[in-house]
């Protein structure tokens, strides 16, 4: 089970001293400290409700959110998420793994955001369409319908099928929000990669 180090002093509370009974527990591997104030039971506790509780407001995004929704099938070993408004990227690297925060433009922060669920843990997940805009927009400058097919195809590895089942007109209302050349590219010559036009 997941837990802050709130609730972990809770659970404590009738020790003299909670604050050394966690430190003894940590030493003999009673409970794993994956960050300051976020601890786990055992490692097979989750790892994608870590995110919220290591940075909040927070969501699971980027190729961590389209291996999820089912769009790339390879297995993502850092958990990439967005935070809000930060000013730089923020790094964990913890016994669960890396954790990544990234910037993206506020006003499109909270839109088409869904909550997912990992071995009873809620946590807040984009949907498959933003998970993929949120990934173009970190790469910058793609003009060319061979540049973006490459990219998708060949980079990115996201399944043609899954791709043309998105929600096309969830993607035209939330695209301009980015101001993003990549995303642009990839609207105009969407039909080329089979997607609806």
């Amino acid at each position: 089970m997941l837990k802050t180090y709130e609730y972990v002093m809770y659970e404590l509370g009738s020790y003299a001293s909670p604050k050394a009974k966690l430190t003894q527990m940590i030493k003999k591997g009673e409970i794993i400290r994956i960050a300051r104030g976020v601890y786990a039971d055992d490692p097979s506790d989750p790892r994608l409700p870590v995110a919220g509780m290591l940075c909040w407001p927070s969501y699971v995004s980027f190729e961590t959110a389209l291996a999820w929704h089912g769009m790339i099938g390879e297995r993502v070993f850092a958990v990439k998420s967005v935070g809000y408004n930060l000013k730089k990227e923020k790094r964990f690297d913890t016994p669960f793994g890396r954790y990544s925060f990234h910037y993206l433009p506020e006003e499109i922060f909270s839109s088409a955001l869904m909550p997912a669920e990992e071995q009873g843990h809620g946590f807040r997940l984009a949907t498959a369409e933003k998970a993929l805009l949120d990934t173009l927009y970190k790469i910058r400058g793609i003009r060319s319908k061979e540049a973006i097919r490459a990219l998708i195809v060949a980079d990115l590895r996201l399944s043609l099928d899954r791709l043309s089942s998105l929600d096309w007109e969830a993607m035209e209302l939330l695209s301009p929000y980015y101001h993003s050349t990549t995303i642009k590219t990839f609207m105009r010559y969407r039909d080329r990669l089979g997607a609806p036009g």
